[in-house]
């Protein structure tokens, strides 16, 4: 047989190669040389619609009546990358988040991170993508698998990606949206999200000091983190990330990264170690450092703007201002005050604790936040044990401090550092009511504020005086605003004595 390949065969062959070569070019991955550099500008493109609204316009149809969307508008939304597979934590999936809300993403790409690394601003063009969930967590992904019994959307594939994401701008370094383990409860508000939970945390003891995950086997492993003053939460992480074999910590602290879900069940996938922060040395209710007293304007101060664990092993004093057999709040609310301020302490139980007593309290490991804007110790569920509070002594009294309602308004606006505590106006007169109960008006030369009485109170029914009167009272809140007639201000009445 003659092996030679003439000359024409040779071109023709020749021809066949660089035509394929051509095709196959085209078919991988195609490089645009006209998007901005890593660090540089946006592209001249501009979101016409948030993360938020596109979910909230098809989460019904989608989870409810299990449907696919296929997105027909000329859409584009913009978030930056908070999870990308840097670490294999994330497979052809990157979440992006805007200032409303976040969303996955399903691209058939590998090491996307080098493209669309955590920091880098994306801007997604929708129409020919499609919108659908896995386990009622809502993704976008770039065609439909109709093969299986049940259709599903998959990803982007590669030759397409770049079509669809356009990188903006790097190193944009996102913050982790604060949260509780007991704000969790809003599934759709937070699925998608870099969140940081703010309880004190630790994982679960038969979860402590073992991997993240099977790195033998390389298969997914759910880990259990409970906060210290309620709630768990499962922390996912695939077999195939680099930290897989790495082991829990066995100590309590705070614990980042993407809330996502599986139906009614919340889960925290971490980007890499670092998202876990427990070093502390100590499990939740061990509190090893030296028990000491604290002020209760420093416990006050521990509150940061959202329910907040007490860490320091802090106990504190007060003489108890409220009246229980007054009845003019809850039965298991109990305010106190020390030489610097008054806080209300919620605890888990109806308490015995009367006026004038001079009570204890350890607060270590307790939670610390507001109420309809009145801020408390017990705030989240479980509430401070009855067995914390101690009875030190008893018929002390308490000097309300006097003040006029334009500076209690003034003192609520700058920053709430008498709220809690015991205050008394002068030459007042009480309106809007023929008795306590509810909502009256007390208004001084200088302003008007609220006087609220619950309907509950043993004085409720009491006629209010006419003329003028002194009042004494505990400074509250409860939600308003600080415009008259300052619904939010509230002074509470222990008993009927407190007018004269």
């Amino acid at each position: 047989m003659n092996n030679i390949i003439s000359p024409r065969k040779s071109i023709l062959i020749l021809a066949m190669i660089a035509l394929f070569s051509s095709i196959f070019t085209s078919s991988c991955r195609k490089e645009d040389f006209d998007e901005p550099p890593l660090s540089g500008a946006d592209p001249n493109l501009t979101a016409n619609i948030t993360i938020k609204a596109l979910k909230d316009s098809f989460r019904f149809q989608i989870v409810s009546q299990n449907k696919i969307i296929p997105i027909t508008e000329d859409w584009i939304i913009r978030g930056v990358v908070t999870g990308d597979d840097k670490t294999g934590n994330f497979y052809k999936t990157i979440v992006i988040e805007d200032e409303t809300a976040g969303i996955s993403i399903r691209i058939d790409m590998t090491n996307f991170y080098v493209d669309y690394p955590v920091g880098r601003r994306v801007f997604v063009k929708l129409k020919g993508l499609y919108l659908a969930d896995y386990g009622d967590l809502l993704q976008l992904g770039g065609w439909i698998d109709s093969s299986g019994t049940t259709p599903s959307v998959e990803p982007i594939p590669l030759s397409l990606v770049d079509d669809y994401l356009i990188g903006g701008v790097s190193n944009l370094n996102p913050q982790p949206k604060k949260v509780t383990m007991a704000d969790l409860a809003q599934l759709d508000s937070f699925e998608n999200r870099f969140i940081e939970i703010i309880d004190t945390c630790e994982f679960d003891a038969a979860d402590t000091s073992k991997p993240y995950a099977d790195a033998v086997l390389l298969q997914s492993i759910n880990r259990t983190v409970n906060s210290c003053i309620g709630g768990s939460i499962v922390v996912r992480t695939s077999g195939y990330c680099n930290f897989a074999n790495a082991l829990t910590p066995s100590s309590k602290g705070i614990i980042k990264g993407i809330f996502t879900r599986f139906g009614s069940t919340p889960q925290l996938v971490i980007r890499d170690t670092t998202d876990v922060n427990m070093n502390t040395n100590r499990r939740c209710g061990d509190f090893t450092d030296p028990l000491s007293r604290a002020t209760i304007s420093t416990v006050r101060a521990i509150f940061s703007g959202s329910t907040t664990n007490i860490n320091s092993n802090y106990f504190i004093t007060g003489v108890v201002i409220s009246d229980r057999n007054g009845a003019n709040l809850n039965s298991r609310n109990v305010f106190i005050q020390d030489e610097t301020a008054g806080i209300c302490v919620r605890f888990s139980a109806n308490h015995t604790l009367n006026i004038g007593d001079s009570i204890s309290v350890l607060v270590a490991g307790q939670s610390i936040g507001e109420f309809s804007n009145l801020l408390q110790i017990g705030t989240s569920t479980p509430n401070v044990p009855l067995a914390n509070a101690t009875v030190l002594a008893t018929g002390k009294t308490v000097s309300p401090r006097i003040a006029t309602v334009a500076d209690i308004l003034s003192n609520m606006a700058a920053n709430d550092s008498w709220e809690g505590s015991l205050l008394k106006i002068n030459n007042a007169t009480i309106t809007g009511g023929a008795t306590y109960s509810g909502s009256v008006q007390i208004t001084d030369a200088t302003g008007v504020m609220t006087l609220y009485t619950a309907s509950a109170a043993s004085f409720s029914g009491t006629a209010v005086p006419t003329g003028t009167v002194s009042i004494t009272g505990i400074l509250s809140d409860y939600g308003g605003n600080i415009t008259p007639p300052n619904t939010n201000a509230q002074l509470l009445l222990r008993n009927a004595a407190d007018v004269q």
